[in-house]
């Protein structure tokens, strides 16, 4: 529980520069949750991990997530809408400029989540087997 309120707590703040970055760093947060779930777990190293990683992940986030948020509500819909009208060379409103971001922000929380709970249950896995 005390790694889902630190994973939370970095995903918000790393996520304030982007969702790129809190994708990056839920590979250090897994790797760091896996080790230290497996040296300090009841169960095997990579069940340890695992069990680790699908209690920190969705909490990193649901940080991430909102961290992400902040940080698109400070550039606002018609910034993003003139940005993604520039680089898709077509008219895109605010509306639809929201609608991506969001879509894009789900689709970063399931690989943040997929990918933490993969590299911690690895780590744990590797914690155990050194």
């Amino acid at each position: 529980m005390v790694w889902g309120g630190i994973g939370g707590a970095v995903g918000l703040l790393v996520s304030l520069l982007g969702s790129l970055v809190g994708i990056v760093v839920a590979i250090f947060i897994g790797v760091s949750c896996g080790k230290r779930a497996a040296a300090a777990g009841p169960w095997a190293g990579a069940v340890s991990g695992l069990v680790a990683g699908a209690i920190v992940a969705p909490v990193y986030a649901l940080g991430s997530t909102i961290g992400a948020l902040f940080a698109a509500q400070e550039i606002g819909a018609a910034r993003l809408a003139q940005t993604l009208s520039e680089l898709l060379g077509s008219n895109v409103s605010a509306d639809e400029a929201w609608a991506f971001m969001l879509i894009s922000l789900v689709l970063s929380a399931v690989i943040e989540i997929m990918l933490l709970t993969a590299v911690a249950t690895a780590a744990g896995a590797w914690a155990k087997k050194g």
